[in-house]
């Protein structure tokens, strides 16, 4: 019985980061299903309406990733931030009022954990643009310093 509760509370909080990490990337998603929506509605597959609006969702978030981490000027990567930012903080605010709502927490404990949810959520929607195809974490060009060379003794 313990071991099942346990597992409940591990498959609990793995949905609620999923619900999270769905939340930061919202833009993307909403995108690709507006897609997906939009051609099914003019008469393509399902096969079609799913892997255009996966392509279009991919094609948006490798842009905002390219646009934020080799924008010339910080406007540019403020209104790419701004927005990827604000249907994140959206989404994440409806994410953590649903699951407050269902812990049963009182008026002013679930909004302030809504509102915190939401700020969760922008933040992470901005840190997810830094990451990607040109992110400080991609392979780029070589380091302009030489490495130091160590001399035998």
């Amino acid at each position: 019985m313990t071991f099942m509760l346990l597992l409940g509370a591990a498959a609990g909080l793995y949905l609620i980061w999923l619900l999270f990490r769905l939340a930061a990337i919202a833009l993307p998603c909403v995108a690709g299903v507006v897609v997906a929506l939009q051609l099914l509605d003019r008469g393509f597959g399902h096969g079609a309406a799913i892997g255009a609006g996966f392509a279009a969702g991919l094609i948006l978030l490798l842009a905002g990733r390219h646009l934020y981490a080799s924008g010339g000027s910080i406007v540019t990567r403020l209104l790419v931030a701004l927005a990827f930012a604000i249907p994140a903080g959206i989404a994440g605010y409806h994410a953590m009022k649903g699951v407050s709502d269902l812990a049963s927490a009182g008026g002013g404990a679930s909004t302030f954990l809504s509102l915190a949810g939401a700020f969760v959520a922008a933040v992470a929607a901005i840190r997810s643009l830094g990451t990607g195809p040109v992110g400080p974490e991609s392979d780029g060009p070589a380091p302009t310093q030489p490495a130091p060379q160590i001399s035998p003794l």
